[in-house]
């Protein structure tokens, strides 16, 4: 066969006759004129060298030639059309494996709403939370994460966020911590607050962390006594020590202990945003699209709890 360009309709026109075993049905299927069909069916007919179908009373029926290109050319088209047509995800049928990241703060407060969502919606699907750390961008550009809940500033493009909701931070102290009496009774000062060593969690910069560098403005600094990637390991540390912790303040709602004491802090530290955060060459990818929305909808109800629970809801005397 002399032929270095094949027209690849040619093989489109091909399946659509040995599927109807009609050049007229075949130039309705595609959407096409009779004399169209007819024409790319005579030129297939000679790269190939064989008539491919012949009539047989009311259809044409394939011949030897033919019947051995079916199923081969029929891949191909299906092949073509899966490349260039809109992908689609099923939730219901997919078995896709989600690799979200997060920190120990996502896996307490937003993971459980997440997985709930993920087994009723996407029941033959699988999430793999992946800490956060400094090889987190990288794992988003490579394609390593589909996308990562974020706790900073989100980062510039090529990243792309959608910001789930404001936080700002609380103190805690265990009941029998030398500061209780205070931290009930909201008299807490900034000199107790630093009077105590603290527990704190680390995940990425632990020099980016925002009590530090509220303390710095004024001249100020704590002492870290204990720190951890963990908020639970941090606040079962204060039940019985002299441990000062702060966090954020919607782990009150998952953290509720007679043990722990909640206080605000006597020192102005900004609220933040939590985000997810994704790359933008996974922006379009239908299932990455469904688990970044459902995420949000993890996100939301999450917010749902939060204003039906009083005292947590709004920033006062926890």
């Amino acid at each position: 066969m002399k032929c270095a360009r094949f027209d690849l309709n040619l093989l489109l026109v091909f399946d659509a006759v040995a599927r109807t075993g009609s050049v007229t049905a075949a130039a309705a299927h595609l959407s096409l004129n009779q004399p169209a069909v007819s024409h790319a069916l005579n030129r297939l007919r000679d790269i190939v060298g064989d008539p491919l179908f012949v009539r047989s009373r009311n259809a044409l029926v394939p011949t030897p030639r033919a019947e051995a290109m079916i199923g081969r050319a029929r891949s191909i088209v299906e092949t073509a059309r899966e490349l260039v047509l809109p992908h689609t995800f099923n939730p219901k049928t997919s078995e896709r494996a989600f690799r979200v990241g997060g920190s120990d703060f996502t896996l307490l407060l937003i993971i459980p709403a997440l997985v709930q969502l993920l087994r009723s919606q996407a029941p033959r699907s699988t999430l793999d939370l992946v800490p956060i750390g400094p090889q987190t961008l990288t794992a988003l550009e490579s394609g390593d994460l589909d996308c990562s809940f974020w706790g900073t500033t989100p980062p510039g493009p090529p990243y792309l966020h959608r910001t789930l909701f404001r936080e700002h931070f609380v103190g805690v102290v265990g009941a029998r911590h030398p500061l209780a009496v205070k931290a009930r009774r909201g008299t807490l000062s900034l000199d107790d607050y630093l009077a105590h060593p603290h527990a704190m969690a680390r995940f990425r910069d632990p020099g980016q962390s925002p009590i530090d560098s509220a303390l710095a403005r004024l001249g100020r600094a704590r002492t870290i006594g204990y720190a951890s990637p963990n908020f639970a390991s941090n606040l079962a540390a204060l039940r019985a020590t002299d441990l000062i912790m702060s966090l954020p303040s919607r782990l009150l709602s998952v953290f509720k202990d007679k043990d722990l004491i909640p206080f605000n802090l006597p020192v102005d530290v900004s609220d933040f945003s939590y985000s997810l955060i994704w790359h933008r060459r996974l922006d379009s990818d239908p299932g990455c699209r469904w688990i970044r929305e459902t995420a949000v909808e993890a996100a939301k109800s999450l917010q749902r709890r939060r204003l039906e629970d009083d005292g947590v809801g709004e920033r006062k005397q926890p």
